[in-house]
């Protein structure tokens, strides 16, 4: 998300903190303005260098005026944050005594007494608000450096570290040492009060002796003694209850005894009890709670007691009254559903319907998100405000849309709700695109008068790119019915269906491409995204940069200041990195809320960061925020010894140091001999060894290559060359070492680890499927006997016809039956290979009950034994020749297995998604020889792989990179090569391609080779590379 939005989205989740967060918006306008103020000469007359820029000029000689704005912005957010600070320390401070006070009452190992839930509460409720406070200190931190960056970037100065270091750095608000010890401390007492609730005397701080409790009552608790009585007359005995009052009524604190147990009992005991203690006349039904200062009414409405709401109402309890959250008992009223009191509080006050809480929620906004339909009926007949009055205000329409809930939004629209932009700059139409799985939301919309053609205001997407983006099928096919313009673009000059691909969405792009306008070839976009990291920052990231405004492109040009102009020789790069003698281990985490990591009790920790380190001393602690978001979710290790490797994971409160989860994941884990792959659940301990949830994640395990590796001083590894531009791009391949055509073999393992050419697999015997991972190579060889298949016949063609005809070779080896030894050892050295290495997934696995499949560690093993020793033998008989192997695969685990073993030879990953088949019915052809393991992702998963592990590039459908172009220089950018795949098309006359046309919308040019590839796949077995590589 752009930098500006998610600034603006803050200060309406924050607030009570809006109006002193950094003007960031101001203050960038102000850098525009001062760019195009006439420069004034100083007083010496010396006239700026003619060689600078008018506007850097400009903004040099006015630089003064815009660190005078930029200083008073930093005091604003400095003086807050000083009183904020005061105020949480004193909370602290009471909420501590209250603490000690109560501790010291109880008697050692008896139950704690009730008034230590509410005070529990109090710090939950404190670590909540001190987390708001570091999040207002974050993002103003994150605007003071990014201002400066556009400052520096504008006026070609270099002001951002220095200023940051003298001027912001050195600030109160940004030291975290008060704000971590405040967060430490609270998080301490509320594992002791947890603790203290059980009738543990637990202190988990003994280095506080001023917090330390002393135990020094020796009876039990008068508020226990209370509990008891109450407890006995829910048994039915009333009477003892009616005895326990009247003897009540001499002791001096009789009043605060009856009203204290009374707003304890609401939650648990029955109407009788509760009547007998206010029959008793010693219960004030005024009072409020000293901790989190809710009344009977609040109590009332959260525990739905109807007996204790109507007695209070009838006292004359103040119904606008708030608690600590800024909430009045209609808030609860909403948020449980209790219609009736909803209908009594709006009669007795209908001037507290649109009262807003400290989250800027009035109950309406809560009933919309707690999908309370009776209650949002009931507070718009009440006339609730329905359209926001400040940039600050939430807007229900919005908040109802995203939420999908269909009669609330019909509520909404007949009461002639607007249609506005939220924070982020969504529109109504935009949020339903996205998020629901109703279309009927959309034609509500659109009866209503929403435009499914309005672009957001901040990627200009129109609710197609929505829909497309986030895989909303009905949704896209509801907005397509509507007649959207399908061939729109946003401000990169990008359509719906780039968004589909990059994200998977088959579905969605089958019908963007059935509903095109024109059968012509798609526009080239405006400006490709740079890099994985941009791409995803359109839909995940939440601390991207700004886009670049056209200001920003006069001035810069992505280059950083006084830097190198780019290298004319590109950079050459050999090889790629892999393992020695170390294990590579890789951690895969779900992104999202309910990823991978959840607590027993929702909600408890909304604000944490997770901390995965080892006791190995040269692996460095990784941490991640929570919920994982998708950037990172993978977290590799490479360590020397399996057999000592453990990892441990702790959860801290996101700012303090004190633990409030760990698990650990043992050595076993990692070493356990099948564990190439596999998934893991650990349970999530507190301080005091209590499971409180569980952490799961999947994991990888790649191990060095158990024999001897190629010696990299005798045998050359493979190069590519990129126009890398700076660090943080990859840059374009502009050439690499592979070149001319290579013939595809496909590669698989039999039981005794042999491994074999077969392109399927499972083999037909006798109408049984036998894969081929249960056969040993001998009986592989027979059934190939069986079938025909003649070793001498197949030798004396490769040895003298196999180079003449490839295709003619692919077919015949992939119904040879041999060993991939035996054909190393015949086939001509001047042929190139590409090994497309035949590796089952999780769901092929079971479905074919591959229970001999040997673990992806051993597969890559026998596969670069026979590679090896092909290479070492060919050697020794021409030392001036190599043969050009090439490594291919649909399965991912098995490439980064072999891309990890072995620097020598390139990985190219496969991904079959947008196959022609797919978007063309009746079109396309099956390859020359059908083989199994076809698998697709989304494009963004499996550049994500390739890159994360430094493959030599992907292998895509020439279809889709046809359909969408875009793609072709996204990938590249990432520094991969791209390989156009062509095995399911076929030479099409005229007629064929017009019928297909008016079938799919299928057109000539879909056809024909997709601009800037790196090379192309044929459906005769072919892997050819262009000899140059344009960039």
């Amino acid at each position: 998300m752009k930098f500006g939005k998610q600034i603006q989205r803050r200060q309406l989740d924050l607030p009570e903190y809006a109006a002193s967060f950094v003007n960031y918006k101001a203050l960038k306008k102000l850098i525009k303005q001062l760019s195009a103020t006439p420069t004034i000469p100083a007083q010496s007359g010396t006239a700026a260098a003619p060689h600078v820029p008018e506007s850097q000029a400009a903004l040099r000689a006015n630089k003064e005026v815009f660190f005078f704005r930029l200083e008073r912005e930093i005091e604003k957010v400095n003086a807050f944050y000083l009183q904020k600070e005061a105020e949480f320390s004193l909370r602290l401070k009471t909420l501590l005594d209250k603490k000690r006070v109560i501790q010291s009452r109880t008697a050692a190992k008896s139950k704690a007494p009730a008034s230590l839930v509410t005070l529990f509460e109090g710090f939950q409720q404190f670590d909540g608000d001190l987390n708001k406070l570091q999040q207002f200190v974050e993002i103003n931190e994150t605007a003071m450096s990014k201002i400066l960056k556009k400052w520096d970037k504008t006026s070609k100065s270099r002001m951002k570290e220095l200023y940051l270091h003298r001027a912001v750095e050195v600030q109160p608000c940004f030291n975290r040492d008060v704000l971590r010890d405040l967060s430490d401390r609270a998080t301490t007492a509320r594992l002791e009060l947890e603790a203290g609730a059980e009738g543990e005397s637990i202190q988990f701080d003994v280095t506080r002796p001023v917090d330390r409790t002393m135990a020094t009552s020796f009876g039990p608790d008068e508020e226990d003694l209370d509990l008891q009585i109450l407890q006995s007359a829910t048994a039915g005995n009333l009477q003892t209850l009616r005895e326990w009052t009247a003897k009540l009524q001499s002791t001096a604190d009789a009043r605060d005894r009856a009203t204290r147990t009374f707003l304890a009992a609401i939650n648990e005991f029955s109407d009788e009890v509760l009547a007998v203690l206010v029959e008793s006349g010693l219960v004030d039904l005024f009072a409020e709670d000293d901790i989190n200062e809710r009344n009977c009414l609040h109590e009332a409405a959260i525990s739905g007691r109807n007996f204790v709401f109507q007695a209070g109402l009838k006292a004359g309890v103040d119904i606008s009254s708030s608690d600590v959250y800024g909430r009045i008992p209609l808030h609860y009223a909403c948020m449980h559903g209790r219609v009736e009191m909803v209908r009594d509080l709006l009669a007795a006050g209908p001037q507290t319907v649109d009262v807003m809480d400290h989250d800027n929620f009035t109950p309406l906004i809560h009933s919309i998100v707690k999908n309370q339909l009776a209650c949002a009926e009931q507070l718009l007949c009440s006339n609730a405000r329905i359209d926001p009055t400040s940039e600050s205000d939430h807007i229900p329409l919005n908040l109802a849309c995203q939420h999908g809930s269909l009669p609330i939004v019909r509520m909404l629209l007949e009461r002639h709700a607007k249609l506005l932009p939220d924070a982020e700059g969504l529109y109504p139409q935009h949020m339903v695109a996205r998020a629901s799985q109703s279309p009927d939301l959309l034609m509500m919309l659109k009866h209503h008068g929403a435009n499914m053609n309005q672009r957001d205001k901040l990627y200009q997407w129109t609710p197609l790119f929505h829909a497309a983006s986030e895989g909303c099928v009905d949704c896209l096919r509801t907005l397509l019915e509507l007649g959207v313009d399908a061939d729109a673009v946003d401000e990169k000059g990008l359509a719906a269906m780039y968004y589909a691909a990059w994200e998977g969405h088959l579905e969605c792009m089958l019908l963007l491409w059935s509903n095109r306008a024109h059968s012509q070839a798609p526009r080239k976009p405006f400006d490709t995204l740079n890099g994985l990291s941009l791409q995803e920052s359109l839909s995940s990231d939440p601390y991207s940069n700004d886009a670049a405004s056209p200001d920003d492109m006069e001035t810069a040009d992505g280059i950083p200041d006084l830097s190198l102009p780019p290298p004319i020789i590109p950079l050459r790069r050999y090889g790629h990195n892999f393992l020695d003698k170390r294990v590579f281990v890789q951690i895969i985490f779900d992104s999202g809320s309910a990823g991978s990591i959840s607590f027993d009790q929702a909600g408890r920790h909304p604000a944490a960061r997770l901390t995965i380190s080892s006791k190995l001393s040269d692996l460095i602690p990784r941490t991640i925020m929570l919920p994982i978001q998708e950037d990172s979710r993978v977290i590799s290790f490479q360590v020397d010894n399996l057999e000592t490797f453990a990892v441990d994971f702790e959860i801290f409160p996101t700012f303090g140091s004190k633990v409030i989860a760990k698990s650990v994941a043992l050595p076993t884990v990692f070493k356990a001999e099948n564990s190439s792959t596999g998934s893991c659940t650990l349970p999530l301990f507190d301080p005091r060894l209590r499971s409180i949830g569980q952490l799961q994640f999947r994991l990888q395990v790649i191990k060095p290559y158990h024999g001897e590796p190629l010696e990299i001083t005798h045998f050359a590894t493979y190069w590519k060359a990129t126009s890398a531009i700076d660090s943080d791009h990859n840059g374009l391949v502009t050439g690499s070492s592979l070149s001319g055509d290579h013939v595809q073999l496909f590669v698989q393992l039999t039981r005794d680890m042999v491994p074999v050419l077969c392109p399927r697999f499972t083999i037909d015997h006798h109408g049984v499927e036998i894969p081929i991972c249960h056969l040993t190579y001998s009986q592989f060889r027979a059934m190939g006997v069986e079938r025909g298949a003649d070793m001498a016949q197949l030798l004396d063609f490769l040895q003298h016809h196999g180079l003449d005809d490839l295709s003619q070779t692919h077919r015949r080896l992939a119904a040879s039956f041999v060993s991939l030894r035996d054909v190393f050892q015949h086939l001509p050295i001047e042929l190139n290979v590409n090994l497309t290495i035949l590796y089952p997934s999780s769901a092929e696995e079971r479905a074919l009950n591959m229970t001999s499949l040997a673990d992806v560690n051993s597969f890559a093993d026998a596969i670069l034994t026979d590679v090896f020793d092909h290479a070492r033998v060919a050697r020794d008989q021409n030392p001036d020749f190599m043969r050009s192997i090439v490594f291919t695969s649909y399965n991912p685990n098995i490439c980064i297995a072999l891309n990890w073993k072995q620097p020598n030879y390139p990985i190219l990953l496969c991904n079959d998604l947008g196959q022609i088949r797919d978007l063309a019915r009746d079109v396309g052809t099956v390859p020359d020889v059908d083989s199994s393991g076809r698998a697709s992702m989304s494009i963004k998963e499996s550049a994500r792989i390739a890159q994360g592990n430094n493959f030599m590039g992907l292998i895509c459908r020439s279809s889709l990179l046809n359909v969408v172009p875009a793609l072709v220089e996204t990938i590249k950018e990432l520094g991969l090569v791209l390989v156009a795949d062509t095995s399911d098309e076929a030479n099409h006359s005229e007629s064929e391609m017009n019928t297909s046309s008016g079938t799919m919308g299928m057109a000539e040019w879909a056809y024909q080779m997709p601009e800037g590839v790196n090379g192309i796949m044929k459906a005769n077995g072919i892997l050819r590379f262009n000899d140059t590589i344009d960039m």
